[in-house]
């Protein structure tokens, strides 16, 4: 079995999917940008920008249906047990679909793929960091704004270098009051200190990225000491040029120095990657981490419920 904690809905979506929901909302995407590898991003910025253009597509809660069942029904193909997908509620909303609608459509495609393929997954509403504070108190507002099976997480994804970490603190606090849990990107495209920084201020159960860490013998000592769980995304690191080579990533590294490594996809499809290849990959970096050992952290790290996570385990041990 294999674990997905980190991975972005809408950055799931097949071509062929793109070019059916873009036919089929009047949305129009460039032939040369459907056609090109990766969806023709070159850099982080442009990443950026092409995911916004992609994931337009998607305009309803029959989209978001489709796109979640599609991903979690690949998952099973490959091994995968359990998901944790990421979405900006207010994204969707301002295209008219409700928040209730797309809990509604994510607890279908989750339902669907519990009972046909055996897959379970959860949501993390997560707020847009380059967009601002203001938004993401929007967002953290909208994700408390009612009570669903599904909703595990708050989230903070983006451009880490738009605004300091402190100015999302509100947007978290308000999430934690209403019992969600709390992962946030950082360390992925800044330094060692802004891990800690952000484990601390915004009271973290996991971070997203977090591998610059290996950069600091300091802040690997206080993320194992704390026990605060990484989702490293191996192939993303790879394609956004963090680092040359798999053999030059610190997945290694942060585990020696016992930090708890968990897996995940981030945007498989703009990073040709999919769940078996993070697992593949991580065992040819050097990380001497096992499968075995990976999935039992990243059922631990799971926001899920206990019941949830003792049905992973079981599998898991089988």
């Amino acid at each position: 079995m294999l674990v997905d904690l980190h991975v972005h809905l809408r950055g799931t979506l097949l071509r062929d999917t793109v070019i059916s929901l873009a036919k089929r909302n009047n949305v129009s995407i460039p032939a040369s940008v459907i056609s090109a590898s990766r969806y023709g991003w070159h850099d982080f910025p442009s990443f950026l920008k092409s995911y916004d253009l992609i994931t337009s597509v998607v305009k309803s809660a029959n989209d978001l249906e489709q796109v979640a069942a599609s991903y979690l029904q690949r998952c099973s193909m490959l091994g995968g047990s359990y998901v944790e997908f990421m979405l900006s509620p207010p994204d969707l909303a301002r295209t008219g679909v409700p928040f209730f609608d797309q809990l509604r459509a994510l607890q279908a495609a989750a339902d669907q793929a519990s009972q046909e393929w055996g897959v379970h997954s959860r949501l993390i509403a997560t707020a847009v960091r380059h967009l601002g504070p203001s938004a993401a108190i929007e967002a953290a507002r909208m994700a408390t704004s009612m009570r669903s099976d599904i909703l595990v997480g708050f989230g903070l994804t983006g451009d880490e270098n738009q605004h300091s970490v402190g100015d999302f603190a509100e947007a978290f606090r308000i999430a934690r009051s209403e019992g969600l849990k709390a992962t946030a990107h950082a360390g992925e495209h800044c330094p060692a200190e802004t891990v800690i920084e952000a484990i601390e201020i915004l009271n973290l159960d996991r971070v997203g990225h977090g591998v610059r860490a290996a950069e600091s013998p300091n802040v690997m000592r206080q993320i194992a000491s704390a026990r605060i769980p990484l989702e490293v995304c191996l192939s993303s690191n790879l394609a956004l040029g963090l680092y040359p080579t798999i053999a030059a990533h610190p997945i290694g590294r942060l585990a020696n120095a016992g930090c708890v490594i968990a897996l995940g996809t981030d945007d498989p499809s703009f990073f040709d990657t999919d769940l078996s290849q993070e697992y593949a990959l991580a065992q040819t970096a050097g990380s001497h981490l096992s499968n075995h050992i990976i999935n039992k952290n990243a059922i631990e790290a799971a926001f899920c419920d206990e019941r949830t996570k003792a049905a992973l385990a079981a599998r898991l041990n089988k």
